[in-house]
């Protein structure tokens, strides 16, 4: 028998953070044509997600900064006599599992094939349009398109791009960049995951994280805390801890980084390369903020110094 898995969710009151909604993770996430399976298991979560109000954390390329995107509710009309009626799709996910779950515990010999649709909604759902706006001015959109066949999403459009929404961000940290390599080779990487390429984006990945390590080595050696061959004999993760005052917390605090990518490259298949993609993206990502925080502080200690010593030169 099919479990009421609506009766189950109600037992844990539907608790659930945005970001734990494994089809606002799948349609935010995940490249062009990449699938998921819907089963009774997480067709409360696709209820959700229809249902609208959740919300991302993206960056909005009007803005030119991170911002709050809601999620629109996914609308379906009815034409009744002479009346237009409004449902949600949510609603009719509900109704439809509830129909079902019904259906079994009148005759529990029942054993149909289980369907998060049926005929009288198909249609509107073959084709979705998930429409978030920005929390600061709802002009400014972002949308995703899946199509569903069966039991299985596809996410087939995505507008602003995967692409405009990371590039802009990137002009951001041109200052605290190693080279202007590293901005082409981060676009290169984003590019091609987002044209459904895994392995090929972890090895332009590879080759900043790579840049960066080197970098701290040239400033360490400068400053004359270690020699040349003393770091260039260590495996990167030792060369990692050796650094630790010259490199990011977050590279210190997760060395384990630079192990994944080269494992993505050198073991790991497409598809694992592609689903591991936004994390190590955003891990990049959260590298040069905090190196720009940092030279942001370094650049005001500076400006203040000169200003201190102006006035007590003066007095």
């Amino acid at each position: 028998m099919v479990k009421n898995v609506f009766i189950e969710a109600e037992k844990e009151n539907h608790v659930k953070d945005d970001d734990e909604n494994v089809f606002l993770n799948f349609i935010v996430n995940k490249g062009l044509y990449d699938t998921i399976e819907i089963t009774p298991d997480n067709i409360w979560d696709l209820a959700t997600l229809a249902g609208g109000n959740l919300k991302v954390d993206v960056f909005c390329p009007e803005c030119g900064e991170k911002r709050i995107f809601v999620l629109e509710p996914l609308i379906r009309h009815i034409v009744n006599g002479n009346e237009m009626m409004t449902r949600t799709i949510q609603d009719e996910i509900i109704n439809w599992q509830q129909v079902q779950n019904i259906q079994r515990g009148v005759d529990e010999e029942i054993d149909g094939v289980w369907t998060w649709t049926n005929k009288s909604f198909m249609y509107e759902t073959r084709i979705m349009a998930f429409r978030f706006f920005c929390a600061k001015d709802s002009s400014h959109r972002l949308d995703y398109i899946v199509s569903t066949e069966g039991n299985k999403m596809r996410k087939i459009g995505q507008f602003p791009s995967v692409a405009d929404l990371s590039f802009p961000e990137l002009k951001e940290y041109r200052k605290v960049m190693t080279s202007k390599e590293d901005e082409k080779e981060l676009k290169r990487a984003i590019g091609l995951y987002a044209n459904g390429i895994g392995i090929g984006s972890f090895v332009y990945l590879r080759r900043i994280f790579e840049r960066i390590i080197d970098k701290a080595c040239e400033n360490a050696i400068n400053d004359g805390k270690f020699e040349e061959k003393e770091l260039m004999d260590l495996r990167v993760n030792e060369r990692i801890k050796k650094l630790s005052g010259y490199l990011p917390k977050a590279i210190v605090d997760s060395p384990v980084a630079y192990g994944i990518i080269s494992k993505g490259i050198h073991e790991l298949n497409e598809e694992d390369c592609k689903t591991y993609f936004p994390v190590l993206q955003s891990f990049i990502m959260m590298v040069l903020r905090q190196w720009e925080s940092i030279r942001k502080e370094t650049e005001e200690a500076e400006r203040l110094k000169k200003e201190l010593n102006s006035i007590a030169s003066n007095i």
